[in-house]
């Protein structure tokens, strides 16, 4: 899966983050207040909020896990993702914004101290020395020769971006002769390259960067895998505390109409082929200003995008789609309208390459100051739990529908619209009666790489040391566990000659040299 432990990703309009409601977006007042707000004071670090039952009552959510009892598991799993949600102290981001990134965490350089992260402007946190970027986009991270891998759209880097970018651009590591797919370098980038229109972001806890970072078991180090693997070491655990994130946004312009796919069960659990936001059935336009929501509007999507199979030599195009499609409105969705200070200031040049990338390709014009990110999928994954955590939201206009709206919770104190979002949990329940697990998936995160019909946990569950292709190595699907839904603990024959890395991707996916 495009998940949050491989390479893993929310955000409300500034003040619909507070007590204030949103505002009318585009007026002056809200620019202006937008802007005192961005530039007053540098983001810190928040931890998870009291009130959404992270680490309460564990005896109680691990006996419901054990018994598979899912009413306390999804009302915890709402809870995780309302909380993660909060507006931070200042009122402008989420407060898993304020976090360390996983750019962060496996850069290359000394550790930094715990307490130095947990004060440092938010600017800060990714912009440790690295190694030499390699423009390795999250498709080609998660990419293997199995058939767990759907064959994806390519996205050759819009020539805009090119053009206003060209220090950020970096070859392709899996064709660097073939600068047609050149991808967005990931030095000092807080958000990461995903190779299409989804915008991700990884975040950790305090207690899971400083954990990463360990001077005495670094395991952001490949060397410290390749020492516990040659010490038949099964598995390397993490701090109980640690919490990660995956988030992915979806750019929104200022003016006028943004197209945005809605996922409305398109394919069945059995369909094995691409089953990403390209080809599903229904688009809505979303209207910042709120002026048309209720009517239908006309709106275009995809630029640029190629079919799978495309050659710099046989381009074969998907062709734009213009839809008339229900408008609604920012109020539906967590966003964060951008502004000018952060644009230029807290955002690197990368990250600017990356979120114009995803706005040429959806929309066909550039991102900049006043327009809008908008949360569509959220991972959140604790290890609060020896077996962890696993749930993930993504954006709905049935919110209320299905069963991925069952057990959602209320929290009085909640803001923003959390219950605007479906959510799926994959904690260690047992098995169903033919021996698999259920379904779990994130449509916009795991449509764009792996079959619908597959489970987070089944995928997670593999992670580990060394990596591969080959009997005896991990991956997401590895010849010795081929079944995407059969129930694997850590304890599974098939995992035995591998050192799990404790549910996490990030760390075999990203560890350094």
């Amino acid at each position: 899966m495009k998940h949050l432990t491989t390479f893993g990703i929310a955000l409300m309009l500034l003040s619909a983050c507070s007590d204030e409601g949103p505002p009318k977006a585009g007026t002056a007042a809200d620019t202006a207040k937008a802007a005192k707000m961005s530039a007053s004071a540098p983001l810190s670090y928040q931890p998870f909020p009291d009130g959404f039952g992270y680490m309460t009552d564990i005896p109680a959510l691990q006996a419901a896990t054990n018994t598979g009892d899912r009413g306390p598991i999804r009302e915890h799993a709402w809870g995780l993702w309302a909380g993660m949600m909060q507006p931070d102290t200042s009122g402008r981001w989420p407060v898993w914004y304020t976090w360390p990134n996983t750019n962060a965490a496996f850069a290359a350089g000394p550790p930094r101290p715990e307490q130095d992260q947990t004060a440092m402007p938010l600017a800060n946190m990714g912009t440790a020395k690295t190694e030499p970027a390699k423009a390795r986009s999250l498709l080609a991270i998660n990419k293997i020769n199995v058939p767990v891998d759907t064959p994806a759209p390519i996205y050759p880097l819009p020539p805009q971006v090119r053009k206003a970018f060209p220090k950020v651009i970096c070859a392709n590591p899996e064709a660097p002769d073939d600068r047609w797919q050149d991808g967005i370098c990931p030095t000092n980038t807080r958000f990461l390259f995903n190779g299409d229109i989804l915008i991700p972001t990884e975040s950790l806890s305090s207690e899971a960067f400083a954990d990463l970072r360990s001077p005495t078991r670094p395991l952001y180090e490949q060397s410290t895998l390749n020492k516990a693997h040659a010490a038949g070491l099964p598995m390397l655990p993490v701090t109980p505390d640690f919490i990660v994130t995956k988030h992915m946004y979806w750019p929104v312009k200022a003016n006028g109409l943004s197209p945005l796919p809605v996922w409305t069960n398109d394919f069945p659990y059995s369909y094995t082929g691409y089953a990403g936001y390209e080809v599903w059935n229904k688009i809505v336009a979303v209207d910042p200003t709120g002026k048309q929501v209720g009517q239908t509007g006309t709106v275009s999507f995809l630029y640029g995008v190629l079919a799978n199979g495309s050659t710099q030599k046989d381009p074969k195009p998907v062709p734009t789609k213009t839809v008339k499609a229900p408008i609604v409105g920012l109020d539906q969705f967590y966003s964060h309208r951008v502004t000018k200070d952060e644009w230029l200031n807290e955002f690197s040049e990368a990250d600017r390459a990356v979120i114009n990338a995803a706005s040429y390709w959806s929309y066909n014009e550039p991102f900049g100051p006043g327009d809008y990110l908008v949360t569509v999928a959220s991972h959140i994954n604790t290890r609060e739990l020896p077996s962890w955590t696993l749930q993930s939201a993504w954006w709905s206009d049935s919110p209320d529908k299905g069963p991925y709206a069952a057990n959602r919770p209320d929290f009085p104190n909640a803001k923003g619209p959390w219950r605007h979002y479906l959510l799926t949990d994959f904690y260690a329940v047992p098995p169903n009666p033919d021996g698999n697990v259920d379904v779990a998936v994130n449509p916009y995160i795991e449509g764009v790489i792996h079959p619908i019909g597959t489970s987070c946990r089944n995928c997670h569950v593999r992670a580990g040391w060394p990596t591969g292709s080959t009997p005896g190595t991990a991956s997401y699907q590895n010849p010795d566990c081929p079944g995407l839904l059969t129930n694997l603990t850590p304890s599974s024959t098939c995992l035995k000659n591998i050192t799990l890395t404790d549910y996490l991707w990030i760390i075999p996916d990203r560890a350094i040299k």
